[in-house]
């Protein structure tokens, strides 16, 4: 008799863990997809995990209060998640699903802007500074190259990154105007920055960042000395660190990024820099 007395409680047990997402469900509201391709995510929030996609004009059990933007739908019995409350409608609606699409006519269902990687050519404007011929000495330049950014970049994870390779071809009009000789060469910088991103609606953020720095420059001089011109290579090679802050806007598949960057390294520097990159 107590064999049996604990078999019925378990199985009481039972019944009231099945039961009770039925009664919690029994207060939600039916819901369409309104968006081929709906994102639900294992939290709520942009940053989690999606752990499954829905088809246009398909019909869920949501809840009836929403958590920020999301609303809590169950997929299946004992399998929930959150959907963004502009991929549903409550009620049960009629939507007109296209009977074929073209695969290359389908609207590509996009990322979170900032969680997006993208890749492009960069060009940066630097008042570049070098201490060199006895003083601290300045030239407005212009560096073009390559950045890459975004999360999953650099590093696996959700790690927002900026990483450039710039190059300047030439000398800083200085070394012509001191040795009155022409004068020729390059400057290579390399930054990477760990960025924050505040975005301000789907297609817009804000960033701001620091990290390291590597600049090495090369310069073939001519210089007068008594009498004659001598010539010799002037090698540079610095570590140090970048600051910076910018904006970002999205254009479709493509995003147009303004930045202003501080460099500190032997000297110090602004630079203002400008990227048109396509996702990847």
């Amino acid at each position: 008799m107590f064999g049996s007395c604990v078999l019925n409680r378990a199985l009481a047990a039972l019944l009231l863990v099945w039961l009770l997402p039925l009664s919690v469900w029994a207060q939600a509201q039916q819901a369409t997809v309104v968006i081929e391709g709906a994102m639900v995510y294992q939290d709520a929030d942009f940053d989690a995990p999606v752990i499954s996609t829905l088809k246009l004009g398909g019909v869920y059990s949501v809840s009836t209060k929403k958590k920020g933007p999301f609303y809590k739908i169950r997929l299946k019995p004992g399998y929930t998640g959150w959907i963004a409350d502009t991929d549903v409608k409550p009620g049960v609606i009629k939507v007109a699903i296209p009977e074929k699409t073209k695969p290359e006519q389908e609207e590509k269902r996009k990322k979170p802007f900032f969680a997006t990687r993208y890749r492009g050519p960069v060009l940066q404007y630097t008042n570049y500074m070098e201490d060199t011929l006895g003083k601290e000495r300045t030239d407005g330049l212009l560096f073009y190259g390559a950045k890459i950014h975004g999360f999953n970049t650099m590093f696996t994870g959700e790690i927002y990154t900026d990483a450039n390779l710039l190059f300047f071809f030439g000398a800083p009009s200085y070394y012509q105007d001191y040795t009155k000789r022409s004068a020729d060469g390059f400057i290579f910088i390399a930054d990477f920055l760990l960025q924050t991103v505040m975005p301000q609606g789907k297609n817009m953020l804000f960033f701001y960042g620091f990290g390291p720095m590597f600049k090495y420059s090369h310069f073939n001089l001519d210089v007068p000395s008594s009498g004659s011109t001598v010539s010799y290579s002037a090698d540079d090679m610095t570590l140090g660190a970048v600051f910076d802050l910018g904006a970002a806007v999205r254009m479709g598949s493509w995003s147009l990024r303004g930045d202003a960057k501080y460099y500190w390294e032997r000297t110090k520097y602004l630079a203002f820099g400008l990227s048109f990159s396509h996702d990847f």
